[in-house]
């Protein structure tokens, strides 16, 4: 069945880190489905810029300035939404980075860094906003983590710890808040095409090629697919999934043999 085109008009989403990449994807799509896009971006520019390609596309879109490892700045975001729009229905904690490095030279800022923005940001967003949503008795937060929580990526401890927690938290508030009207769900992605995936690859630290294979389905994602699943969890389609996490990500979890393409 397709989804109504409007199927979120009049929503007010807020997304962190949606000046490129899945984020961007996400509010693409949100926007196409009616939605008011925030763009919480810590790159003042670029969370402009994002803005402004939604703009121009006629879409409802603005963008300010937020570091969510830091609770002012998070309260200053949820304050100037409501100020200008007196609610807050959706909002998708995205932000993110992916340091690489091996364990035992692992710097002790790059592992604080990482599990701020991608644990403790979630948390400390979730709670600002999580605090509106319940007021209202409505509202859902979709957290994105990512296929790297289930499992071990050498060089990446810190990633993964974080996105592991983001799938705990998940489960864990989604259970709590369950009965007050809003909902806690995951996306954890593949390998998806964005500008992260370009560096890893021209940092030697994998190839396409690579990827591919071990994906069953043989390619990686489109940022559009993952963006695809955010706007249906978001949905009244979705509305009894709540403290869950859906991976989209070719069957690559599920597999846990040869490469898919070697197997064949």
């Amino acid at each position: 069945m397709t989804p109504p085109d409007d199927e979120l008009a009049g929503r007010i989403a807020i997304i962190t880190g949606a000046g490129r990449g899945i984020g961007l994807g996400i509010a693409r799509a949100f926007c196409a489905a009616g939605a008011t896009c925030v763009i919480a971006e810590l790159e003042h520019a670029a969370g402009e810029a994002a803005a402004q390609q939604l703009r121009d596309c006629g879409h409802s879109a603005w963008a300010q300035q937020c570091d969510v490892r830091s609770k002012e700045s998070v309260d200053a975001l949820v304050q100037g939404v409501l100020q200008r729009h007196g609610r807050v229905d959706i909002l998708v904690n995205n932000a993110g980075m992916n340091i690489i490095s091996p364990t035992e030279s692992h710097a002790d800022g790059d592992w604080q860094l990482q599990v701020d923005v991608m644990l403790n940001g979630v948390f400390i967003c979730t709670r600002a906003v999580g605090a509106v949503m319940l007021r209202q008795g409505s509202g859902v937060i979709l957290n994105i983590s990512s296929i790297a929580g289930y499992g071990a990526w050498p060089l990446r401890a810190a990633y993964d710890a974080a996105k592991a927690g983001v799938i705990s938290l998940t489960e864990n508030i989604g259970c709590e808040w369950a009965r007050r009207g809003v909902r806690v769900v995951s996306v954890a992605p593949g390998v998806t095409r964005t500008s992260i995936l370009q560096s890893l690859v021209e940092q030697g630290v994998a190839s396409l090629d690579q990827y591919e294979r071990r994906t069953p389905m043989g390619r990686v994602a489109e940022v559009e697919e993952i963006a695809s699943v955010a706007r249906f969890l978001v949905s009244d389609r979705a509305s009894y999934i709540t403290a869950t996490t859906i991976a989209v990500d070719g069957g690559w979890i599920a597999w846990d043999g040869l490469p898919a393409r070697e197997a064949r």
